[in-house]
């Protein structure tokens, strides 16, 4: 399960809705303990969010590499306070 929190793409000024809130077809509005982001090829980053797993592809392949072209996920290590490519 995961959702996404932030978007860093999306512009009002182009009429253009936000992604956050969008969720996963099983998210059922339970507390989600890791946090990753999504960014593209440049490393720039589109979106972050919230997910049951730390090791999942999941938001990556269904919400961030077909709607924005987003090519990496990342997951934030609290032990060692960076994130990480998985």
């Amino acid at each position: 399960m995961w959702k996404i929190t932030k978007d860093k793409i999306f512009d009002t000024s182009m009429g253009e809705r936000s992604a956050v809130g969008f969720s996963s077809q099983d998210y059922d509005g339970r507390a989600l303990p890791y946090r990753f982001r999504m960014l593209d090829d440049d490393g720039e980053i589109y979106y972050y969010g919230l997910s049951s797993s730390d090791s999942s592809f999941a938001p990556l392949d269904s919400f961030g590499m077909p709607n924005a072209g987003c090519t990496m996920i990342e997951y934030y290590n609290v032990k060692t306070k960076k994130w990480e490519i998985l």
